[in-house]
């Protein structure tokens, strides 16, 4: 193994730095005990004060009777009972008579006169001259 040699001078630096960093950290330890205490006081305050004013939420609890009403019987079972309907308006009879039905006819044909042909006319090349070819 390697050892590491250290002059006095170093091991003066050290020894201040080590003892630097361990004030730092118990001045870092009161200033997180003095929060703590803090804290429980306002824990304290805070569980004596109430801090609802407002309504309750949720279902409200049932109140209870003094006397117990006598059981009936409970709930029927099956399907309720039809409601008897209301009389029902007289009705007035009118007889009418319907009318005769006509017999359908057709329509008679008409006859379509032929239409004169048209003729259809040759197309009649025209010479080409010889300006038409140049352009």
């Amino acid at each position: 193994m390697k050892t590491v040699k250290f002059n006095e001078e170093e091991i003066e630096l050290l020894v201040a730095l080590y003892e630097d960093e361990l004030k730092e950290a118990g001045s870092y330890i009161d200033k997180l005990q003095q929060t703590l205490s803090k804290l429980k006081k306002q824990a304290e305050s805070a569980k004596a004060e109430p801090t609802r004013t407002g309504k309750k939420r949720g279902r409200k609890p049932k109140k209870q009777l003094r006397e117990p009403k006598p059981a009936t019987g409970g709930k029927k079972r099956g399907r309720k009972p039809r409601v008897q309907e209301a009389p029902k308006p007289q009705v007035i009879k009118v007889v009418v008579k319907k009318a005769a039905k006509k017999k359908r006819v057709r329509k008679p044909k008409v006859r379509v006169i032929a239409k004169p042909k048209v003729q259809k006319l040759l197309k009649v090349e025209k010479p080409v001259t010889e300006e038409v070819k140049q352009l």
